[in-house]
């Protein structure tokens, strides 16, 4: 070989093809990060005495519930202090200093809208998670958020909205609700914008987010009573009038306002007071059986008294609240339970139960034991008002006497732990219905079937 080939040779010996370029991974986020609850990553750890960590916001959601277990450990918790582990949100943050930078809110709002419409649940979860990272107080972007919101409510609202009524998880469906809070003052201008039909959908979807935002539990008080005071700043007709067009999402703002400690009187007073209230809240609960809108009936009735039990009898409340009595969940027919009480005060209030005897008093006595405490005493005094009070009437003795199992339910309330005033009125009933029955010529014993206690 000549000296050339030789030479040749070395010289492609130490020319070495480049080497492929690898991009350096982000490190894995070590597991000691993430919150035992949510399996995220904590923005403010605290500690138990059990000497468990977890995120703020989870384990208070956890002891709000009544819990006082350690959720890890399931220990018992000698105290419900949470103490700030301070050392492990510097690792957090020291940690995430080396990660890649994250995309604006716009961008992510992008990626929200677009897992939105592709019907991508994982990747609206990481969207809406991104978000709500960036409104944490100690990453101060709350601002940027909400401006980049704000620039495209149109979009953007509906898309946060879908998550938070279909998202996978509490803690990210919270999430999606505390970004919405961020922009909930500036969708109280769309119920007194002008416009008709074509803005119908615009303002129907502002009030369910502010209805969200005002019913969930991961959102601060003060971003609530916030937004009560935003809405009790505008023209006070033109928002009821609107809110009472929504149906139940407005039905449910109506009622936040009126039970906010925030909320002027004078402002709840002329609430209270408008003549459409009680008409469209009938017709809300009977379109809809919203429970929103029986608990706005009972906060009128809480704030204004007699006015707004008589306003509430002419609109034809009656038949509506025994058809949820029967049907609703058991808080909402708690509810319906204690206005036909409150109605059953007033002449007009007897009169109209009376109109409609056979169906309320079904409707009371079906429910009177499937309810708590609390709906068995207004179930009782609803029907002691009208069938025993001041004589009583005879078409509601005689439609409880007609109620199956009227005797063997009435000696479950009395043989229970009720209030003495229950008890007594209870038994008043009872008399009542047997001499109903024994006039029929029904026997004075009854048949409990499934109902099974000792005669009183």
């Amino acid at each position: 070989m000549d000296a050339a080939a030789i030479a040749g040779q070395q010289a492609r010996r130490r020319i070495r093809p480049p080497e492929p370029l690898v991009m350096a991974a982000a490190p894995p986020t070590p597991a000691g990060f993430r919150c035992p609850i949510s399996l995220e990553v904590m923005r403010s750890p605290v500690s138990l005495p059990t000497g468990a960590t977890y995120d703020r916001a989870s384990i208070q959601r956890w002891l709000d519930s009544g819990h006082r277990t350690c959720p890890a450990t399931r220990l018992p918790l000698a105290s419900t202090d949470l103490v700030p582990n301070l050392l492990l949100r510097r690792l957090i943050h020291l940690h995430a200093a080396t990660l890649p930078p994250s995309p604006s809110p716009e961008e992510v709002l992008s990626q929200l809208a677009a897992a939105d419409a592709d019907g991508e649940p994982a990747a609206a979860e990481k969207a809406v998670r991104s978000l709500a990272a960036k409104i944490a107080p100690e990453k101060g972007k709350r601002a940027s958020v909400a401006s980049a919101v704000s620039a495209d409510l149109d979009s953007a609202v509906p898309a946060l909205l879908s998550f938070a009524k279909g998202g996978a998880g509490a803690d990210a469906r919270v999430d999606a609700v505390r970004v919405l809070a961020t922009v909930a003052p500036e969708l109280v201008s769309y119920l007194t914008g002008d416009g008709g039909a074509e803005k119908r959908d615009r303002v129907n979807m502002a009030v369910e987010a502010l209805a969200a935002v005002l019913a969930a539990d991961g959102i601060a008080e003060e971003a609530r009573e916030a937004l009560v005071l935003a809405l009790v700043a505008e023209d006070l007709g033109r928002v009821v009038t609107t809110l009472l067009g929504a149906g139940a999402n407005g039905a449910a703002v109506l009622e936040a306002i009126l039970t906010s400690p925030v909320a002027d009187a004078d402002d709840k007073n002329a609430i209270a007071d408008r003549p459409e209230l009680f008409p469209d809240l009938v017709r809300i609960l009977r379109d809809a059986a919203s429970p929103a809108a029986i608990r706005c009936m009972a906060a009128a009735v809480q704030v204004r008294g007699r006015p707004a039990r008589a306003s509430m009898v002419r609109a034809g409340a009656i038949p509506a609240l025994a058809l949820a009595v029967a049907a609703a969940p058991t808080a909402a027919a708690e509810s319906a339970l204690r206005l036909l009480a409150e109605a059953a005060r007033c002449g007009d209030g007897k009169a109209a139960i009376a109109a409609d005897a056979a169906e309320v008093a079904a409707a009371v006595m079906g429910r009177m034991i499937r309810v708590g405490p609390a709906g068995r005493e207004a179930a009782v005094a609803a029907l002691w008002l009208c069938c025993c009070a001041g004589g009583g009437d005879r078409r509601m003795r005689e439609a409880v006497a007609s109620a199956p199992e009227a005797v063997g339910k009435l000696l479950v309330v009395m043989q229970g732990d009720c209030a003495p005033t229950t008890s007594r009125m209870a038994g008043e009933l009872l008399r009542a219905v047997r001499m109903e029955q024994e006039k029929k010529g029904v026997a004075a014993a009854y048949d409990s079937r499934t109902i099974h206690v000792m005669p009183y």
